[in-house]
C-alpha cells in the first residue's frame, strides 16, 4: 500500500494492488467479468464487492492464524 498524488486534481489516494489467482472450473465467473471488464470498472466493481461483503472490524481477523496441530495435541494431552 503506498501513498500516491492522484490523477483527478492532485488529491492524496491510497494505492492497493491485488494479485488473485482464479482457477479454471472454480472460478469461471470471475474470470468472465475480469477478462470482459476494462481498468477502471475492475477497481469499482472490487471496491464495491468489498463494501458489500461485511469487511470485518475486529483487529482479530487480521492476526495470522496457527495450523491448529498445537491445539489439536495439546487437546490429546490433557
Amino acid at each position: 500500500m503506498s501513498l500516491k498524488n492522484d490523477h483527478n486534481g492532485g488529491v492524496n489516494a491510497i494505492s492497493v494492488h491485488i494479485h488473485l489467482r482464479l482457477r479454471l472450473g472454480e472460478d469461471d465467473d470471475l474470470i468472465k467479468f475480469f477478462n470482459r471488464a476494462g481498468y477502471m470498472c475492475k477497481a469499482r466493481a472490487v471496491k464495491a464487492a468489498l463494501r458489500m461483503g461485511g469487511l470485518p472490524s475486529d483487529d482479530s481477523f487480521f492476526i495470522a492464524e496457527e495450523g491448529g496441530a498445537e491445539d489439536a495435541l495439546n487437546d490429546l494431552l490433557i
